[in-house]
C-alpha cells in the first residue's frame, strides 16, 4: 500500500511525514518539488501473539509505504512553481493523506496569511478538481478525433466513454466529486483507469501545536469530514520518533500523549483502503499480508509467492482468535478449528493460513 502525503506549503507536511515514519526528511523547504519515502510497520496484536506463539527466527510485519509529495500545491505559493510532477506522483498513490495546518507560529507564515484549515481544505479540493477536469477535457478531445477517424462499427464504445466523461465534467463544474456520478461497475472500472485525484481514498491529519495536547478539537468547518481527521502534534511527535523507545515512553508521559499518531494513521489507512490482513507461519517465519476485501485464497497465496498461486492445492485455515483460545496449533486442530479451504475461499481478516501447493 502506498499513501501520498499532501498539503499546502508551510503546513508541516514533511514534519508529519517524519512523525509517522521516523524518517528525517528535510523540513522548512517551502514548496520544493520531490519526494521523501518511508515505511511504517502496522501495529497488530494478532501478529504479536503469533510471534510469541511460534517464536520464529524471522518476522514479516505488514507495512504501509508513505511518500511525502513535495510541490503538490507549490503553484499557489508566492513563487508559483510548477506542480506537474507532483500531481503525476499523487495519481500513482493508493490513497492520499491531506495535512491541514492548525498550529499557530508567527515564524512560519501561512501562504494565505492566516490559519484556517477549513479554507485550506476547500482550496486544495478545488485544485484537485481542476486537475481532474484537465484530464477529462483532454480525453474528451482525443475521443472526438478518434470517433471521426475510426469505422462506424467502432464508434459505440468511444461514444459511451465520452458520454461518461461528460457526466464527470458536469459534476466537477458543479464542484462535486466524480464519485457523485452514477455509474455501472464497468463504468467505474473505466473511470478508475484515469487515476483521478478526487476518487482516491483520503485520510486527513490536523497538524496541531503541542499547546493543544489534552484538549484537541476538530477545526470549525471540518466536522463532517469522513473519515474523521487524526489530530497530530507534528513537531513534538517528530522529535519523539527520533528518540530511543524507552526514552520516548518517558517523554510521552511527561507530554500527556497516550499514543503516537503514527499508529492511528496506519489504522485509518487500512480502513480507507478497505484491506484485510491474513497471517502465515512457514519455514520458521511469521508474516502478515494485506489483501483487498473479497480476495480469494489463491489470490492470497499469490501475495506470499507466485509459486503458491500457480501450484495452489488447498489452504489450511484457522481463525487467529480460535488459535489464541486453543493455545497451540495442535490443540486448535484437536478442537476442529482448523479447516481446509479451496481456491475460491474468500479470505477473512485475521485468518492464519498455511498454503498447500505443488512446486
Amino acid at each position: 500500500m502506498r499513501v501520498g502525503i499532501i498539503g499546502l506549503p508551510q503546513t508541516g507536511k514533511t514534519t508529519v511525514f517524519n512523525a509517522i515514519t521516523g524518517a528525517h526528511g528535510e523540513v522548512g523547504v517551502h514548496g520544493r518539488a520531490g519526494t521523501h519515502l518511508g515505511a511504517v510497520k502496522v501495529p497488530d496484536e494478532r501478529m504479536d501473539f503469533l510471534v510469541n506463539l511460534f517464536a520464529p527466527k524471522k518476522t514479516r510485519p505488514a507495512t504501509i509505504e508513505f511518500e511525502d509529495i513535495g510541490g503538490m500545491f507549490a503553484h499557489l505559493g508566492p513563487e508559483a512553481q510548477d506542480n506537474t510532477q507532483a500531481v503525476a506522483t499523487a495519481r500513482t498513490m493508493d490513497a492520499l493523506s491531506m495535512v491541514l495546518r492548525v498550529f499557530a507560529d508567527p515564524t512560519v507564515p501561512h501562504i494565505f496569511q492566516s490559519v484556517n484549515p477549513a479554507r485550506d481544505f476547500a482550496r486544495m479540493n478545488e485544485e484537485m478538481l481542476l486537475a481532474d477536469l484537465g484530464v477529462v477535457e483532454k480525453r474528451i478531445e482525443h475521443i472526438k478525433k478518434d470517433i471521426i477517424r475510426c469505422p462506424a462499427t467502432e464508434r459505440e464504445p468511444l461514444q459511451e466513454e465520452m458520454d461518461l466523461l461528460e457526466h464527470c465534467r458536469q459534476a466537477i463544474e458543479l464542484s462535486s466529486s466524480i464519485s457523485s456520478v452514477k455509474m455501472t461497475a464497468t463504468e467505474e472500472k473505466m473511470v478508475r483507469s484515469y487515476a483521478f485525484l478526487t476518487l482516491k481514498p483520503f485520510i486527513y491529519v490536523l497538524n496541531e501545536g503541542e499547546d493543544q495536547i489534552g484538549r484537541p478539537q476538530v477545526a470549525a468547518g471540518l466536522e463532517n469530514l469522513d473519515p474523521a481527521p487524526v489530530v497530530m502534534y507534528g513537531k513534538l511527535e517528530m522529535e519523539l520518533m527520533a528518540l530511543e523507545p524507552q526514552d520516548r515512553e518517558a517523554f510521552m508521559r511527561d507530554s500527556g500523549l497516550e499514543e503516537l499518531s503514527a499508529n492511528k494513521v496506519a489504522r485509518l489507512c487500512y480502513k480507507a483502503l478497505d484491506v484485510r490482513t491474513f497471517f502465515t507461519y512457514a519455514h520458521d517465519e511469521v508474516g502478515a499480508w494485506t489483501i483487498h476485501a473479497g480476495d480469494t485464497a489463491v489470490a492470497a497465496a499469490g501475495r506470499v509467492h507466485t509459486d503458491m498461486a500457480h501450484g495452489f492445492v488447498k489452504a489450511e485455515v484457522v481463525r487467529s482468535e480460535n488459535l489464541k483460545a486453543a493455545g497451540s496449533l495442535k490443540e486448535a486442530k484437536a478442537r476442529g478449528k482448523v479447516r481446509l479451504e479451496g481456491r475460491d475461499y474468500v479470505v477473512q481478516d485475521g485468518d492464519v493460513i498455511t498454503f498447500r501447493f505443488t512446486a
